[in-house]
């Protein structure tokens, strides 16, 4: 059976408001020794998947630096401290789409994006929205285009354009539990 690691050292090489990377020299459940192994710390997040009274699907468009691109994808952002992951799912939504709950979120699960070298969890929810969009609250780093797509456009071969995997595993997941027996309507 697999066992935990030994923290042996750590020392700390970024430490900032947005991450947080350690460098380890670990012993790992075998008894072999690593050094560096490095360990990340940042926010965890939420996502979630916005549906709208007619079954469309609320996504947003923004550039990603880090891919170099714009970027179609499900509502996300960072738990504030003295938040719950409901909370800031709710708030997100507002803040990202202008569009706000009518209901009660529906929680999809935690997932872990990298658990190698990432303590960082993502909390993913349905959520049914009002019809109306109300003005968007961006932070400063944030471009966000809203855009729609159907049910059948989300699920089809493009998967609406989403490319990050943990959203896309969240999407599929409320296909699974929550939208299944949704009729999308244009």
């Amino acid at each position: 059976m697999p066992q935990p690691w030994t923290v042996i050292t750590r020392r700390t090489v970024i430490a900032d408001p947005w991450l947080r990377v350690h460098a380890e020299r670990v012993r790992t459940g075998n008894g072999n020794e690593i050094e560096p192994w490095y360990v990340i710390e940042a926010a965890d997040w939420v996502t979630m998947v916005p549906v709208l009274p007619d079954g469309r699907i609320v996504l947003v468009e923004q550039y990603r630096h880090g891919l170099g691109r714009v970027c179609r994808e499900l509502p996300a952002g960072n738990i504030d401290p003295g938040e719950n992951p409901e909370q800031a799912a709710l708030r997100e939504l507002t803040e990202e789409t202008g569009f706000r709950a009518c209901a009660a979120p529906i929680a999809l699960g935690t997932l872990y994006p990298e658990p190698a070298r990432s303590r960082v969890s993502a909390h993913g929810y349905v959520i049914r929205c009002h019809p109306e969009c109300g003005r968007q609250h961006l932070d400063p780093a944030e471009d966000i285009a809203v855009v729609t797509v159907t049910v059948e456009e989300l699920y089809g071969p493009a998967n609406g354009g989403l490319v990050h995997g943990c959203q896309l595993a969240f999407a599929h997941l409320a296909r699974q539990h929550v939208l299944a027996s949704q009729p999308s309507r244009p």
